[in-house]
């Protein structure tokens, strides 16, 4: 005999892929005319950035560009030069199925680049990067809540989760024209540019969410008055932009990350044809998840008190997000450049970084590293390069009681980094922008379809009322209903019991 069981839609997102695309990077490249001849290669790096990402059927396709950026000394062994060259990449993943509602969190990786100069004017640049993606799918899946019968006896636990109510995807542009101040001399050749964007504040307004913040930008430029001087700038640009696509309310946990998809810089001259603008175009791209608190009632287990039962079983493991977590914090390091000397520094900036967390003692902790590039000037006031990596810990005070399982996922963004020459090396301060998914899990054995077996009846002893019953301290009430074919209601109605267990030993009255 089959039973009528109630159901519950459970929106929950599923991870269809998550994994990376190693993307070669092979150049043989020629100096450009206006590039003097290379003495010594100081620094070779490779930035790809992420410009399209689509998803047709199975397939999901990722686009962009890398820059590859080389600084060397000249020929006089004095002055910094700079060469560059942009190439695009194209990725292809294909999925375990269609993806008819999913989202792409995707963001590149560098893994090595090598660079050697194969003449005055001719370089050999072999590396490799990695396009790394997660996938993520709504699914609208059911859990039994609930099963129709009057002799079915059934245990039943509702359980919070986060339900997932949307996400969005944005790309929009941002474009400013920076002057530079009255004490800084104009520029003529930018060397390097980075770009920083922190949110500042989200809302949603109408089903949309709004989000603000500011795009940090830091300029390294060799001035027009010395070609051998180099200057650094930094601007903050403000943006404000709404995203459109998902399901965003107030009582949402809305997260939402930043990346900066493209950046052009270019020196404008003014009115009287000095070299004082930045003419900026960015493009900025806006991810946004939203998260609803939502419960769920499931059936755990069931028996019958009149047939034996045929019952199956899955496993089901319920996800909340129970917070966001972004904290803010400067790490200190002294760096040693014993040997080396230092006079100037021009400009000192992060390229990688990881850190993971987890929760420790009331605490998430957050561990991980970052590396500190330096380019400077030594003591006879020759540029050089060095870098250095920097472990750090940091502990978020966590004051939630403590569930069956934490999971944390965790970011980080070296948003700036300001230093203090000493006398065999620096000090630096670094801001680190600490982010983390706090998840609790609880995983549980839920009824995924029943049968009653009407040839095999249960034996109940119905030759008197009552039945009497010696029980041991936390012996479930469960338990011994399901062993004399009654309920759980009936043994706590007949001997005034209000939890789940067996407080003390002694004597219960089961109603037969």
């Amino acid at each position: 005999m089959d039973y009528m069981l109630n159901r519950e839609a459970l929106a929950a997102g599923e991870v269809l892929y998550d994994g990376s695309q190693e993307q070669p990077v092979d150049l043989d490249i020629s100096l450009p005319d206006y590039c003097p001849d290379i003495q010594r290669i100081l620094k070779c790096q490779v930035y790809p950035r992420i410009t399209g990402r689509n998803i047709i059927g199975d397939r999901v396709e990722l686009e962009g560009t890398y820059n590859v950026k080389v600084f060397y000394l000249d020929a006089g062994g004095t002055t910094l030069r700079c060469c560059e060259n942009s190439s695009s990449f194209f990725a292809a993943i294909t999925l375990k199925q269609p993806a008819e509602s999913a989202h792409i969190f995707s963001f590149t990786r560098v893994e090595y680049i090598n660079c050697r100069a194969t003449s005055p004017r001719r370089l050999d640049i072999h590396g490799a990067f990695s396009v790394c993606a997660k996938v993520i799918a709504r699914t609208d899946s059911e859990v039994v809540c609930g099963i129709e019968g009057d002799e079915i006896e059934q245990k039943r636990q509702t359980m919070p989760y986060s339900r997932l109510a949307g996400f969005c995807g944005q790309q929009f542009p941002l474009e400013e024209v920076l002057e530079l101040p009255a004490s800084k001399p104009g520029a003529d050749n930018i060397l390097r540019a980075t770009a920083f964007a922190s949110l500042q504040d989200s809302k949603a307004v109408a089903g949309k969410l709004m989000v603000k913040g500011e795009v940090t930008l830091k300029i390294l430029y060799s001035s027009v008055l010395d070609e051998s001087m180099l200057e650094t700038m930094e601007y903050a640009i403000p943006f404000s932009q709404m995203l459109d696509g998902g399901e965003f309310t107030d009582d949402c946990l809305c997260e939402v990350k930043l990346d900066i998809a493209g950046l052009t810089i270019q020196v404008k001259n003014d009115c009287s044809g000095d070299k004082t603008f930045f003419d900026v175009q960015a493009s900025l791209y806006a991810e946004a998840v939203a998260y609803q608190p939502a419960e769920v009632t499931v059936v755990t287990d069931a028996y019958s008190k009149a047939y034996e039962l045929e019952i199956g079983y899955q496993q089901k493991t319920l996800e909340q997000v129970v917070e966001l977590l972004n904290d803010s914090t400067i790490q200190k390091s002294s760096i040693s450049l014993e040997g080396t000397g230092i006079s100037k520094v021009f400009d000192i900036w992060n390229e990688l970084s990881s850190v993971t967390a987890a929760e420790q003692d009331g605490q998430i902790v957050y561990k991980g590293k970052f590396n500190v590039c330096i380019l400077a000037a030594n003591q006879e006031n020759r540029p050089f390069y060095t870098e250095r990596m920097v472990d750090f810990e940091y502990a978020h005070p966590w004051g939630a009681e403590k569930p069956k399982e934490v999971k944390c996922i965790s970011w980080l963004n070296v948003a700036g980094i300001s230093y203090r020459i000493t006398g065999d090396g620096i000090e630096i301060k670094a801001e680190l922008r600490l982010e983390a998914q706090v998840i609790t899990q609880n995983s549980l054995k839920i009824i995924s379809e029943i049968r009653a077996d009407e040839d095999r009846p249960r034996a109940r002893d119905t030759s008197a009322a009552l039945s009497i019953y010696y029980a041991d301290p936390g012996e479930s009430l469960w338990d011994i209903a399901r062993a004399y074919c009654t309920s759980v209601d009936a043994i706590r109605q007949e001997n005034n019991l209000t939890g789940e267990f067996v407080e003390s030993r002694g004597m219960l009255l089961i109603p037969m």
